[in-house]
C-alpha cells in the first residue's frame, strides 16, 4: 500500500468523439485529493461533452479522493455532461462498495465499456420519481447531528453560566466568548467548554501562569501543513483515513476519555453509516479492560452476541472491526480507534497491527500535547477577554 503523501500522475487525452480520459495512477490520498481536485476543475475542456476518469492504476483511494469524485460528477451533471469512474481494479472497487457509492457515481467496470456510454448518451438521464436516496440519507444525517447537539448542550450551558457567573457577562457575550475562541483555536465548543469546567478557576491576570509551551510532537503517517499543525479536526481525521488505509477500509472512528467519569465519548468518524455514527454518539461508557489492554478485534459481528449496537451494525453492513488503544509511551490512556468491515472474517496482520500501535501511540502523544498546549490557549483567550469585557 502507498503511503499518505505518494506521488499523483493525472494524464488527460482527448477523443475524437468529444469526449475526455483522464488516466489516474499513484495514491488519491488525503493531500493528492486537492491536487485531484484541481485538475478536474481547470484542466478539463470546457467543450468536452464527457469524461471517464481510469482508475485502473490507483493504488490507494481514501474518503477525500471518493468525495471528490462524487462532487465532479454532480457539477458536470448540473452542466448536463456526463462523468463516468472506471473501477477495474479491485482495491478501488473495494473501496467504493464499502462506501456504497455506486448511486453516487457512475461506475464501470472497463474503459471500454465507459466510452461507450459517453459517446452514445449525450447527456445524463433525469432522476427517477420517488424519493431520492441520497436526500433520506442526508435527512437521516441531519437528524443525528441534532442529537448529538442536543447530548453536548448540557455541558456547553454549564460551562456559559461559569463564564456569566465567574465575569460578570449577559448570556450573548458569554456564548459569543466561548464560541469565537473555540474558532480561533481550532476546537469543538464542547471540547473548550468541557476544559473549562474541568480546569481550576483562575487565580490571576493569566489563568495558568509559569506553564511551558512546546511544538507540536512531529506526526510521521501525515504531513500537516503550518496552519492545520495545531488543528484537532483535521488531525484526528488524518489520523482516521491512515488508520483505515493500513487495514484497507474507509470506515473509522476514534472516541476519546472524556468527562469525570472517564468514558469513551465519539471525538470523530469517518464514513459511518449515519445510523452506526449516531449509536456511537449515544453510547457513552467507561473503556473496558481489553479496549485499554490492547487491540480487540471482531472477526464476525454476527456471532458476538455480547457486542454493543450488534443489530446497528450488521444493519449497516459492518461484519468485522478491529479497535486499538490510543496510549502513549508511558501508557496513558486517551482512547480508542476502530476501524469497520464489510468482509466477514477481517483479521489484521501483524504488520498491521504494528503500523496502527505506532500511529495510535504519535496521535495520543499529539492529543497530549495538545490537551496542555492549545486547549490551554483557548482558555486564557476566554479569560483574557472576557476580564477586559467584565471592566
Amino acid at each position: 500500500m502507498s503511503r499518505a503523501g505518494s506521488h499523483l500522475r493525472m494524464m488527460a487525452e482527448s477523443r475524437p468523439d468529444g469526449g475526455v480520459v483522464v488516466r489516474i495512477s499513484g495514491a488519491i490520498d488525503a493531500d493528492n485529493s486537492r491536487a485531484l481536485d484541481h485538475y478536474l476543475r481547470t484542466r478539463l475542456p470546457a467543450e468536452a461533452r464527457y469524461v471517464v476518469v481510469d482508475l485502473a492504476r490507483v493504488e490507494l483511494l481514501g474518503a477525500r479522493g471518493v468525495r471528490t469524485l462524487i462532487e465532479h460528477t454532480d457539477r458536470l451533471a448540473s452542466q448536463r455532461r456526463r462523468l463516468l469512474t472506471v473501477a477495474a481494479n479491485p482495491l478501488v472497487r473495494r473501496v467504493l462498495d464499502s462506501m456504497h457509492v455506486a448511486a453516487n457515481l457512475r461506475l464501470h467496470d472497463s474503459l471500454a465499456a465507459a466510452v461507450d456510454v459517453g459517446a452514445t448518451h449525450s447527456e445524463p438521464e433525469e432522476a427517477g420519481a420517488g424519493a431520492d436516496p441520497d436526500v433520506v440519507s442526508d435527512l437521516l444525517a441531519q437528524i443525528y447531528g441534532l442529537r448529538e447537539a442536543l447530548r453536548t448542550r448540557t455541558v456547553v450551558a454549564r460551562a456559559l453560566g461559569v463564564v456569566r457567573e465567574r465575569y460578570r457577562l449577559a448570556d450573548p457575550a458569554a456564548f459569543d466568548l466561548l464560541r469565537d475562541s473555540a474558532q480561533r483555536h481550532n476546537i469543538r465548543l464542547y471540547t473548550l467548554a468541557r476544559a473549562l469546567l474541568n480546569a481550576s478557576a483562575p487565580q490571576g491576570p493569566v489563568w495558568f501562569p509559569g506553564r511551558l509551551r512546546r511544538p507540536a510532537p512531529s506526526l510521521s503517517f501525515v504531513e500537516l501543513q503550518p496552519h492545520l499543525r495545531g488543528n484537532r479536526s483535521a488531525t484526528l481525521n488524518a489520523f482516521l483515513e491512515t488508520a483505515a488505509g493500513y487495514v484497507r477500509t474507509t470506515m473509522a472512528s476514534v472516541r476519546l476519555v472524556d468527562g469525570p467519569g472517564e468514558v469513551l465519548r465519539t471525538e470523530q468518524s469517518l464514513n459511518l453509516p449515519p445510523a452506526v455514527a449516531d449509536h456511537l454518539a449515544g453510547t457513552e461508557k467507561p473503556p473496558r479492560p481489553a479496549e485499554k489492554a490492547g487491540t480487540v478485534i471482531v472477526a464476525d459481528v454476527a456471532a458476538a452476541t455480547d457486542l454493543d449496537g450488534r443489530e446497528v451494525l450488521l444493519g449497516a453492513g459492518v461484519h468485522a472491526s478491529q479497535s486499538t488503544p490510543l496510549l502513549t509511551v508511558d501508557d496513558q490512556f486517551f482512547g480508542v480507534v476502530t476501524t469497520y468491515h464489510a468482509d466477514c472474517g477481517f483479521v489484521p496482520s501483524k504488520l498491521q497491527c504494528a503500523r496502527l500501535g505506532h500511529a495510535a501511540t504519535e496521535i495520543a502523544t499529539w492529543l497530549d500535547w495538545h490537551a496542555r498546549t492549545v486547549v490551554l490557549d483557548a482558555l486564557e483567550h476566554v479569560h483574557s477577554c472576557a476580564r477586559s469585557a467584565g471592566r
